[in-house]
């Protein structure tokens, strides 16, 4: 799926790289937004000894986990930076470099380095300080000092294009719930990029998994896809144009959930690699 089409420096920045930053990164870059998370600043995730609760890990070092979720990003073509956001404000038509983007919203992002970034979407993951969100709407969006930052279980918030995730959201501070919910919010995300394209509620939502080749394809199985898709319209008009678009959008996303054994074991030759080079030679 496409970004926004270069309005933007970045389709999202996602603030704060630690579980709930680097999944939702994860599942947006998957996706194929192009996804930038800054990362510095006071970590909750490093603050403990040892992580001994993550399904399937018996034990790691925190550092060891978040190297792993940051190459594993990088891998999916997201960028993890050494830099962290001082200040989230709206983008306006005035604004130098924002390419009129007041017409689909969208944010500058400031650093502690000096760096401007122009993003449709900004996503706040970080733990302990969402400070960096206090100017918005006039400054009555968040209190400074103020934790957490009020979103809805999805991750949204009353400023359009704007997700928290993780702890900063108010939900429990543990590693794997974390990154749960980071994946949940980058979901709600690309829902709601989904319907601003066209897509209504049942087919906005979208889901990542992978299965083997001619899984899908045939007459047989595209009127599968028509017919679950045409029991999905709602009742408001909808164009005729507008439903085959979306039919043959679907239809190509899924086909390209298909992947053949030899990219299946390249996969899982990167997977081997990076943990022998991560966890089992540190």
């Amino acid at each position: 799926m496409a970004g926004t089409k270069n309005e933007f420096d970045r389709d999202v920045v996602i603030v704060g790289g630690g579980a709930s930053g680097l999944s939702a990164a994860l599942f947006l870059s998957r996706y194929g937004l192009d996804a930038l998370v800054f990362d510095r600043g006071t970590s909750a995730i490093e603050q403990c000894y040892c992580i001994e609760n993550y399904l399937g890990l018996l034990g790691i070092r925190p550092e060891t986990f978040l190297e792993l979720g940051r190459e594993h990003v990088r891998y999916e073509g997201g960028d993890v930076e050494d830099d962290m956001v001082v200040e989230v404000a709206r983008l306006n038509a005035s604004d130098e470099g924002s390419k009129d983007s007041n017409s689909l919203g969208g944010f500058r992002v400031s650093t502690q380095d000096g760096r401007d970034v122009t993003t449709r979407f900004v996503l706040a993951a970080t733990a302990y300080d969402g400070d960096y969100l206090a100017e918005l709407a006039d400054g009555e969006f968040h209190d400074g000092g103020d934790h957490p930052v009020e979103a809805d279980e999805s991750g949204r918030t009353e400023i359009d294009g704007l997700y928290v995730a993780g702890w900063l959201s108010g939900g429990p501070h543990q590693v794997s719930i974390a990154a749960g919910h980071g994946g949940r919010v980058a979901k709600s995300l690309i829902e709601d990029l989904r319907k601003s394209r066209g897509y209504w509620d049942e087919v906005a939502q979208f889901w990542d998994w992978r299965v083997e080749v001619d899984k899908y394809g045939g007459d047989e199985w595209e009127g599968h896809v028509d017919d679950w898709i045409d029991g999905t319209i709602p009742d408001e008009e909808i164009s005729a144009e507008r439903i085959e678009r979306v039919k043959a959008e679907i239809k190509e996303e899924r086909l390209d959930f298909e992947i053949s054994a030899a990219e299946r074991e390249a996969r899982l030759e990167a997977s081997r690699e990076l943990l022998r080079e991560k966890l089992f030679e540190e």
